[in-house]
Parts: structure tokens; sequence; C-alpha cells
């Protein structure tokens, strides 16, 4: 436990809205002029006023080019490798995914829920295309699901996986093909939590037939895993939401390598803090690791080779982050948008988007 004294110096730093610097240098260009290929590069969810959400198509830097209405508000967005086809999902526990053309504006479908089930926010595409996997639980239970859609069949759902726990949030697709899958370990009422006492967070790696190849647990299981995002080629970054004592503050991420241990991510203590025991997104390029935070509206990034926190800046809201052609790209419910290559060089544009959860990268 910490001190009085050390608790009052955390709730300083969890507080404050400037940056906090780790290096002394850098630049960066505050613009609200971009030259945009008018290309679709990036798809988000947003808020457009009172009960009022969108699926937004924007392009390079964060500049709309098309919305669509959706039914609820949403969470993370599939982007198919095969067509312009996306899907977004709502926020859990969630009743719909809505499919549609991002190059033509136009839904294509909208899927909801079966009975006893609910969507978690998230999915992805297989490496070909064929299917698509969404997290999904059983509502009386929280027990885990992997929900598979055919899209040659209209999105058909055509199987389930199960038996990997309680509570998945985020899947990714490895370059292999086999899924990483984040189970939080929370069952939950709607939003409330009925079990932390017992919670079983994990990272689970599964086979595209749905077999368990692989199963790793933090050592600390009030951390949550939630969000995940691979580095191109056999890691695995995993985004924690820490669920125990609130003036404690664990290292919210952690790197995996299939057949290996977790290895957790470094910062100071009041550095964490200011994370609100929540992590949100993550990119990862071949040096940098970064990880945005809405609750504690920041974000960080880190050295890979080091896993040490090299900067940590303020950003109202911040919410996504993908890595678009060697750069990050990261979103706010302020309407900004980050541009970052490496630590303290960026620009950041204004858009007049409130940008809510995840972006996926075209």
């Amino acid at each position: 436990m910490v001190t009085d004294t050390t608790r009052r110096s955390l709730l300083k730093a969890a507080l404050g809205c400037a940056a906090v610097p780790v290096f002394p240098f850098g630049c960066t260009s505050l613009s609200n002029v971009v030259s945009s290929s008018n290309e679709p590069q990036l798809i988000g969810c947003a808020l457009n006023g009172r009960g009022q959400y969108s699926a937004v198509v924007a392009d390079e830097y964060g500049m709309q080019l098309s919305q669509l209405p959706i039914p609820d508000r949403g969470h993370g967005v599939a982007i198919c490798p095969t067509q312009s086809h996306a899907v977004v999902f709502a926020r859990r526990p969630g009743d719909y995914f809505m499919v549609f053309d991002y190059k033509k504006g136009e839904q294509i479908k909208m899927v909801v829920k079966g009975r006893n089930r609910h969507f978690y926010g998230h999915g992805i595409y297989s490496l070909d295309g064929k299917l698509l996997y969404a997290t999904e639980g059983k509502t009386d239970s929280s027990q885990g699901v992997i929900g598979v859609y055919d899209v040659a069949q209209g999105y058909r759902k055509v199987e389930e996986f199960t038996g990997f726990g309680i509570g998945p949030h985020e899947v990714i697709i490895m370059p292999d093909g086999n899924l990483a899958i984040g189970v939080g370990g929370v069952h939950t009422d709607g939003r409330t939590p009925k079990n932390l006492d017992s919670m079983q967070p994990s990272l689970s790696y599964v086979s595209p037939e749905g077999v368990l190849l692989e199963q790793v647990e933090l050592l600390d299981k009030k951390l949550s895993i939630r969000h995940l995002a691979h580095d191109g080629a056999e890691t695995v970054l995993c985004g924690q939401q820490y669920r125990g004592e609130p003036d404690e503050y664990p290292s919210l991420l952690a790197m995996h390598t299939k057949g290996g241990r977790f290895e957790s991510l470094n910062a100071e203590p009041e550095q964490w803090a200011r994370f609100n025991h929540y992590i949100a997104s993550i990119a990862a390029s071949d040096d940098w690791i970064i990880a945005t935070s809405p609750r504690g509206n920041c974000y960080g990034i880190w050295s890979k080779d080091t896993k040490e926190l090299v900067e940590l800046s303020a950003l109202s809201d911040a919410s996504g982050a993908v890595l678009l052609d060697g750069e990050f790209r990261l979103s706010s419910g302020a309407g900004s948008v980050v541009s970052q290559r490496k630590p303290y060089e960026k620009s950041i544009q204004q858009s007049s988007i409130q940008w809510d959860n995840h972006w996926s990268a075209i």
C-alpha cells in the first residue's frame, strides 16, 4: 500500500492536464490545414449529440469523408482485407453489429444478437476475408463465445467457439491466421461486475477451427485484459483495466510471445496513475508502443526495446490509436487528431468529430 504522502503526489499527477515529459526535447505543431488524399484510410465511431451515434469514414488525418448512423453507441471496427466491407460493433453489452461498404457509404446488413447472447464490442476478419469472428458472451453467465460468421452467406452465423473463459473483449488475427483473445475474466450484469473476487483474466490463442492452443495469465488477477494489438509479427500487446484497490497503480501494459511469459511495460506509479486504471487502444511500430486512456485524458509511448516509458502526454478523451504508413494516428473525443512517428515529434489537427472509442486503419 502507498503512504498518505505518496497518495497525494499520485493524485496530483493523475489530475494534471499538462504533458509529463520523460525526455525534454522535441516539437509539436498545431494545424487545421492538411493535405488530404480524400481516400478512406480510417474508420471509427463517433458521438453526434445526445443519443445519436455514427460510424465515420475518414482520410489519413481523421477528416470525415462519410458517415452512417448506428442504432446505439459503437465501439470497435473490423475491416475486410479483400473487399470494401467494414463492421462496427455495439459497445458491450451490445445488441448489434452493422456491416457497411466504406467506399460507397452504404449499409449492407444489420445483425442482431442471438438468444442469451450479447456482443463485447470487437471482432476481426480472417486473413482471407471469408469469415468474421466476433467476441460474444452468454448473457446469463458471461461465458465467452467467439461467433463465426460466413461473409459469402450474408454474414450468417455458422459456428461458435467456447472454452476459453469469461468476458472476452477484443479478438485480433495473428499473421499465422490464429486468433488472440483478450479475456477480461469479469462476469457482468449489464455493465455491473459481479465476480471481482474470483475473476480469471487471460490471453488465449485459438486456431481458426476453435482449438485452444495456449492460454497465459498475468500474476495480478485484478488486471482484466481488455485491448490487444500485435507488432506485425508474433508479439501480442495487451492493455488492461485494473479492478483492484483504487490507490494502487500497477503496470497496465504487457507483451507476450507464444510459448513465453508476459513482460510488463514499465513506468513509475505516479505515471500509471495518469491512466486512471484503464488502457483503451494500443498500436506498435518497429521501435515504439503507444497506448491511450480516455479516462486519464492521456497517452504514453514506450520503447519496444527497453520497455520503458519515454513520453506521457495529455490528450482530452484520448481514444483511438493506429499505425498508418509507419506513423501513429491518435483520435480524441474532443476532435483532436495526433500524427506522430516517434516521441515528442507530432502534429495535431482539429476535426469537428467527437471520436468515440477505437479507430481501425484500412
